[in-house]
């Protein structure tokens, strides 16, 4: 039965009707392949090969098999068409067999949508992961059918790989709704994990009313695939329109209108588990850095968020926060946090602690005041930072830059070795392998205070003028004065020497502190600055060159909210590991932020030594990393700029280094760019709509 001539809701006749049909095409062509897969394929002419007409029989290829241009005619349905996918428009159809990709020309354009009826000749390829169609001519020969009724799977199943291509439907909770150019991307959070799922955006779709929605999405599985090796890391849905979301809980209409919950009973046991819609708390503010981080109080219990609401609220402030329950740093926290207030202020004075009472974990979200000796300042994640010490404990109180600055010149009065008093928000940092290898109480490895503005920061007593220094003018005079207390100035002396050398020890870790990241170890970016600008400075008076590498783990959104944070720390410290390994003791490699690195290469003689660091790079961070008993696959796309060729400055030379690691991003990841100013992909390009051809993460 001819697909253009059946009625509008004739689909599903035809795909029943057909499929006896099908599974004689689909045995026919098997018994081709058998012949093919024993060796008589090589005294095949091309054009004796037979035709596939099923997506089965072209999809189900091996990839030899496929990879001997199978002639293919297919009629099918358009379950997904994207026009605007960089490079090759993005084209899915379905027959009653099954589905496949359609590999279409480089920026061609269909006047095809999803329930399109076309019909496609072209040849098979191995394509990135499984067999596709290239070279196709697409004929459109029927408008607005009924899409076939796609197969429910759960998250689990779609990470096999076993459904590549594929028109499947899954169920999720909508936690947030992005734009990214013409394409709309959920996060859609399932009883097994969080994927995410991309359509082309259609105005004057509400989305932002599917966020807190449970909805059942049907659409085509992409595979994120590593092309060099053929392997999938993870998983995305492309789904035709908002049409096609069947909402099956709705949001609440007023999110601050679902009752209010204690803080202190987040993640707690629940019967209803799985899909909770956002929770509603209230509490006193404690702290407010404006479009980054909240904290409040609610009784005994705090909680800190993050937030990109901008609105200014003061400190004991009753607010209002709605969010998904999450889990950070093993403590509780909301993710997409809305805010609104909700009454007065009443100030509630800080809980006096010392840094013994700290670590017992029970301050988390407090307001605190603790008592400790400056010594020295750093940065924070680029915000400036107190180093104190209490007894043998040592702890930063950190503050926001903006507000650091608004109250420039109160911190003259902050000397070294001074008492101080501090007040602040509390955060602990637990200690992973006692949760991960009993369970049990939390133990905190560190904390940290999380400062409002320099007047919470009260000097209670200066450094002593009698340092070393002047002990040893005053023991001179003594000694010249009163020869008979020699025995009492000697003791005093190697006193003074062992309280020194003390001095000079702590100094020496603190400054470590300062200039390396604390969980890779590796130095930081302002080290890595420094050594750069040097470097520089040197091979001006010498016939050697330089190189800037910018290096970026693939994929590690993904791997992060898949494994949980506690993997992907390990994925760092190991890709950490790897870099230093592969490069020579005179370079530098640093942790930059997050998933990024850099390495400095100095003292090249010719410009192929930095691509060979890169490509050994590349090749050593590849391996697999085994996470609780499990091999996790992963990668890194590495970004060259060599000095003086790429860039006269630090400057430029951070730019060019970084632009030449997006399009190593552009060209399918797991790979090194050298930058070429010819070369410089557009910044209005979206790494999502990389091409489905050349992204190695995103290949369908």
């Amino acid at each position: 039965m001819a697909l253009d001539s059946m009625g509008a809701g004739g689909i599903g006749a035809w795909l029943r009707s057909s499929r006896h049909a099908a599974r004689i095409a689909f045995v026919a062509v098997f018994a081709s392949l058998w012949v093919v897969s024993n060796g008589q394929a090589s005294d095949l002419p091309a054009k004796q090969l037979p035709v596939l007409t099923t997506t089965r029989s072209a999809h189900s290829l091996s990839y030899q098999q496929a990879s001997l241009a199978y002639p293919v005619r297919l009629r099918g349905v358009v379950t997904f068409y994207d026009p605007y996918e960089e490079g090759h428009p993005a084209l899915f159809i379905a027959d009653a067999t099954g589905s496949i990709y359609i590999l279409t020309a480089p920026h061609s354009f269909l006047q095809a949508h999803a329930g399109s009826v076309v019909e496609v000749t072209g040849m098979t390829d191995p394509g990135g992961y499984a067999p596709i169609i290239i070279h196709p001519d697409v004929r459109i020969v029927g408008e607005s059918r009924p899409l076939p009724t796609p197969r429910r799977v759960t998250l689990s199943f779609l990470l096999t790989g076993a459904e590549d291509g594929q028109w499947v439907a899954i169920e999720g909770l909508v936690h947030s709704v992005e734009f990214e150019g013409k394409h709309v991307v959920l996060t859609l959070a399932t009883s097994e994990g969080v994927l995410t799922a991309t359509t082309v955006k259609q105005e004057g779709a509400n989305y932002a009313s599917l966020v807190d929605s449970i909805v059942l999405i049907p659409g085509v599985e992409a595979p994120l695939v590593d092309n060099n090796k053929r392997q999938m890391v993870g998983v995305r849905l492309l789904f035709p329109d908002f049409r096609a979301i069947k909402v099956e809980d709705p949001a609440p209409i007023d999110p601050f209108a679902v009752p209010i919950r204690p803080v202190g009973s987040l993640l707690q046991y629940s019967p209803m588990m799985l899909l909770q819609h956002r929770v509603h708390l209230r509490g006193r503010v404690t702290l407010h850095w404006p479009g980054r981080t909240l904290c409040i109080l609610d009784g005994n219990d705090g909680l800190c968020v993050q937030t990109a609401d901008r609105t200014l609220f003061r400190e004991g402030e009753l607010v209002d926060v709605t969010g998904f329950q999450a889990l950070e740093n093993y403590e509780p926290t909301l993710s997409d946090a809305t805010l609104r207030p909700a009454g007065n202020s009443i100030v509630t004075p800080p809980k006096r602690i010392t840094a013994e009472e700290a670590f017992q974990g029970e301050h988390h979200g407090e307001l605190v005041q603790i008592e400790g000796r400056l010594m020295g300042r750093t940065l924070v994640q680029g915000d400036p930072a107190l180093l104190l010490s209490s007894g043998k404990i040592l702890f930063p109180a950190i503050m926001p830059l903006a507000s650091f600055n608004q109250g420039k010149g109160q911190d003259s009065a902050w000397v070294d070795g001074s008492s101080v008093l501090v007040t602040g928000v509390f955060s602990g940092k637990v200690d992973p392998r006692q949760i991960t290898r009993r369970g049990g109480t939390s133990q905190l490895e560190s904390f940290q205070i999380l400062l409002r503005s320099p007047k919470d920061v009260v000097v209670l007593s200066v450094p002593s003028w009698w340092n070393s220094a002047h002990t040893l003018e005053v023991l001179g005079g003594v000694v010249f004065v009163m020869g008979v207390v020699l025995v009492w100035v000697a003791v005093l002396r190697r006193q003074v020497h062992r309280q020194t050398e003390v001095i000079r020890q702590s100094e020496e870790r603190f400054r470590h502190m300062a200039e390396h990241d604390g969980l890779t170890g590796l130095p930081v970016r302002n080290v890595l600055l420094e050594r750069l600008e040097l470097a520089m400075k040197e091979i001006k008076q010498q016939p050697i060159s330089l190189a800037l590498l910018m290096v970026d783990v693939d994929c590690f959104k993904q791997l992060n909210d898949g494994l949980g944070h506690a993997a992907g720390d390990q994925v760092l410290c190991a890709i950490g590991n790897r870099l230093q390994e592969s490069v020579r003791s005179s370079d530098t490699v640093a942790r930059i932020g997050g998933d990024e690195f850099a390495v400095l290469l100095g003292d090249l003689h010719h410009g192929g030594e930095a691509q060979k660091i890169a490509s050994q790079l590349v090749s050593n961070a590849s391996a697999p990393i085994v996470i609780d008993g499990r091999a996790v696959k992963v990668s890194v796309s590495v970004g060259v700029a060599t000095y003086p060729e790429s860039g006269g400055d630090v400057k430029t030379l951070l730019r060019n280094s970084d632009a030449a690691l997006y399009q190593a991003k552009a060209r399918g990841r797991n790979c090194y760019q050298i930058f070429s100013a010819d070369a410089i992909p557009s910044t209005s390009t979206s790494r999502s709509s990389v091409s489905r051809h050349e992204q190695p993460t995103e290949v369908l």
